[in-house]
């Protein structure tokens, strides 16, 4: 009989853990996707000479973008990553902005990953 116990919370315990991290991973995609900040790497990522260049034309974006916005003394930092689907080919796309008070976004880095 003790055994039966310690299995199950053993399962409830891992069945816990997991649909935190799926809570968590769902809540951060839909806190990327309607960001400010997901918007304008759209959109920076569109007229992107270098991208189009390695994947043609854009045709879309991931459905499930990622990444991380924060503030620290005032300024204001985002990393966006999703994949973009070119006429060519499909590319992981991670970019890196900032943004000091009372300025606009700046695009720092790009990092074009091949899958």
């Amino acid at each position: 009989m003790k055994n039966n116990k310690i299995i199950k919370y053993i399962s409830y315990t891992i069945l816990g853990i997991l649909l935190f991290v799926i809570v968590v991973t769902l809540g951060n995609t839909v806190k990327i996707s309607t960001s400010d900040e997901y918007a304008l790497a759209k959109d920076y990522l569109k007229n992107n000479k270098e991208l189009i260049e390695e994947i043609g034309e854009i045709k879309s974006f991931g459905s499930f973008p990622s990444g991380s916005i924060r503030s620290e003394d005032g300024a204001e930092y985002a990393q966006i990553e999703t994949d973009v689907e070119g006429k060519n080919s499909e590319i992981k796309v991670i970019l890196l902005m900032s943004k000091q008070p009372l300025d606009k976004w700046k695009f720092d880095q790009l990092y074009l990953q091949k899958e």
